[in-house]
Order: structure tokens, then sequence, then C-alpha cells
């Protein structure tokens, strides 16, 4: 798989050749059931798309309680899911006070994009002001199919990412297994 750095990505876009880049966003800490979801969305889209991931290269929503995973650790699972690219994201505080219009705009530009799919909670851009159904009426007023993923629950309620963290603390290891699809021995960060 191609990492690309963000400042690469803004001069020189993405190289798919004549594919179309069917692409996704998202933080996916520990890419956990639900973020899976999302990326076999994107993959099984069209065979001939290119399927790319924009990520975070540190997690800004965990820095106190701490990320599930290291980076490297989650690229290896995009990797095993079937994405091609990975966008790596570092959030700066410009990136941070980027309107998500903005963001959209750049990512249109720069990104050769086919077809885009978020989650259903997803927000973005500054103060998050951009909401998922923003983000599938700015592609479909320029012709491009937008997805919006139903949230895959355990229980009653989404899996996420702060409640796979919350079965860890609380002890309930197989709660979270059980929602990160996988052993936590496969997601862990080293010590």
């Amino acid at each position: 798989m191609q990492v690309i750095d963000w400042p690469h990505f803004l001069k020189n876009g993405l190289q798919t050749g004549d594919s179309f880049s069917s692409m996704t966003v998202g933080v996916f800490d520990g890419v956990h059931l639900g973020h899976r979801s999302l990326i076999e969305r994107i993959v099984s889209h069209n065979a001939g798309y290119v399927p790319v991931v924009i990520t975070f290269r540190q997690n800004h929503k965990t820095e106190e309680t701490g990320s599930l995973q290291t980076f490297h650790q989650k690229i290896e699972v995009l990797e095993q899911l079937g994405v091609k690219i990975t966008l790596a994201v570092d959030f700066t505080e410009s990136f941070r006070r980027m309107a998500g219009i903005e963001f959209l705009e750049i990512l249109l530009k720069h990104g050769s994009i086919g077809f885009f799919a978020v989650g259903s909670s997803f927000r973005c851009g500054h103060q998050l002001d951009t909401d998922a159904s923003a983000i599938q009426n700015f592609f479909a007023a320029r012709g491009i199919t937008a997805e919006i993923v139903p949230e895959v629950l355990e229980g009653a309620a989404p899996i996420s990412s702060s409640r796979i963290r919350s079965a860890i603390a609380n002890g309930d290891l197989s709660l979270a297994e059980k929602m990160l699809g996988r052993s936590l021995s496969t997601i862990l960060k080293n010590p």
C-alpha cells in the first residue's frame, strides 16, 4: 500500500492512473467492525476504482486516553482490508481550522474521486461544521456517488473506538474483541 502525506497530496494529487478513487475518511482507531463496514464499501464499490482512506497520523480525539493502536498498525490493517492508498494527515492547527466544505473541495480537486463513503455520524471541518448529509449533497451536486454507511451496532449501541477503550478499561475484553472483530492482541500498541 502507498502512504501519501497531506502536503505531497496537495502538491501532486493522487496517482491513480486512468482510474477514479473510491474514498473514505476517518480516524479509524482500532479499525473496528464499524470501520470495516465503511472500508468494505470503498473496496467493493467498483473493481476499477482505487480504494483510498484518508486518516490521521495522530489521533487528535484521544490525547488523554491514548489510541488503540499505532499509526503503523492501523496501516497494516487497512492494507489487509484491500486499501491501496492511505492519505495521511497531520492534525495541524491550520488543518483543524479548515471548514468541511473547503476540505471536500481539496479532495475533489486532487483526489480523482469516483465514489465517496462516510459513516452516518461522521462530521468534519472546523467546529464539525459539515455532516454526512452535507458531504453526500456536496458530491451529488458534482455528479459523484456518495454513500452514507449506517452505524454497526453491538447490542443497542453503535460500535465506536471510545466504547472499545471503555470496555478495555472496565475489563470487559470479550466485548472489546467482539466490537473489534478480532483479538485484542492484534491491535493493542506494544508497551
